[in-house]
Formats: C-alpha cells, sequence, structure tokens
C-alpha cells in the first residue's frame, strides 16, 4: 500500500519569514549601536578596532541574508512539492495535474523538483515558464547555501536576499496553486 505523506501544521509562510529576517536585522543593529556608544559590554569586542567591529557585524549581516535566503528558497520548494501531492491525492482533472499522476505512478513522493516538477509545470502551465525558470536557477544558489558553501559558484547572476524574495513573492503570486 501506497502511503501518503502527511502535511505538517509548521508551513512557515514568505511574510513571516521576511517579518523574522527585518527583526534579527534589526536586533543586530541595535546591538552594534549598543556596543559603538558603550551602552552594551561585550567581552568579545574588548581591543577590537572600529573597523574590526564593523567587519564583524558586516559578516553577520551577511550571514543572516544568506541563512533567510536558504529558507526562503526551501519555503518555495515546499510549496512546489505540497502542490504536486495535492494535485494527484485529490485527482484534479486539468493537464498539469494529469501529468503529476502519472509521475507519481512511477515516483511517488521523490520526483525530483528540477528535473521533473518544474518541467511539468514549465510544459503545462507555459504562461508561468518565466517565473518557473527564475526560481529553478535561483536553486542553485540555493544548493550552494545548503552545502555550506564549499566551491566556488557559477550562477550566471547575481543572487542576494533581495533577488531571491523578488523571485519567491512572484511564485506565490502568480502560480495557481491547490493548496
Amino acid at each position: 500500500m501506497i502511503r501518503r505523506v502527511s502535511f505538517s501544521d509548521q508551513i512557515v509562510e514568505l511574510h513571516e519569514i521576511w517579518d523574522y529576517y527585518e527583526t534579527m536585522h534589526n536586533s543586530l543593529r541595535n546591538y552594534l549601536g549598543g556596543i559603538r556608544n558603550n551602552a552594551i559590554i561585550d567581552n568579545k569586542f574588548t581591543g577590537m578596532t572600529a573597523t574590526e567591529l564593523e567587519q564583524y557585524f558586516d559578516e553577520k549581516f551577511d550571514e543572516l541574508e544568506c541563512q533567510t535566503s536558504l529558507v526562503i528558497l526551501s519555503s518555495v520548494e515546499a510549496k512546489f512539492r505540497m502542490d504536486y501531492l495535492q494535485r494527484v491525492y485529490k485527482r484534479y482533472r486539468d493537464d498539469l495535474s494529469r501529468e503529476f499522476r502519472i509521475l507519481y505512478n512511477t515516483k511517488l513522493n521523490k520526483a525530483s523538483l528540477e528535473d521533473e516538477i518544474l518541467e511539468i509545470w514549465k510544459k503545462y502551465c507555459p504562461s508561468y515558464k518565466i517565473v518557473v525558470s527564475d526560481y529553478k536557477g535561483a536553486l542553485k544558489f540555493r544548493h550552494w547555501l545548503a552545502h555550506d558553501r564549499y566551491w566556488i559558484p557559477k550562477f550566471g547572476r547575481k543572487y542576494d536576499l533581495d533577488t531571491v524574495y523578488h523571485i519567491a513573492e512572484k511564485v506565490y503570486v502568480n502560480l495557481p496553486f491547490v493548496i
């Protein structure tokens, strides 16, 4: 018997991810401001020059952006995967859903996001091809982030938090997900 994937109730929405990012960013800014004004004393920073302190916090801001980008791209992946499974489980009658059922018959819930699910989206929903392709391109950035950035990336374009957020937003706003 084939077991269905049980969906959790812990899905984090894009606006919640962004709210978390802004909260953490503001916290870092306030922490840095407190250290600069001597309102916060932390022995970790004793003896650091102003330049070293700035560099330290610039690295923390960069890391926060990388981690937030990873979470955003992962949340979009979850949305695509949940949509794929819902279309199969609920037996929707559109061409996209029919093609997903064919894929599910061989791959079950192990279908490749990049090579199968996204390609089927592009084939059966050509009006969303650019949005899906933009997300697919960003997956290279996601893989780099998820695998601890150990290689020198060649993405073909620059990815940063703003770019990733806008790509995710386009996916969420434009694609007709059934979930």
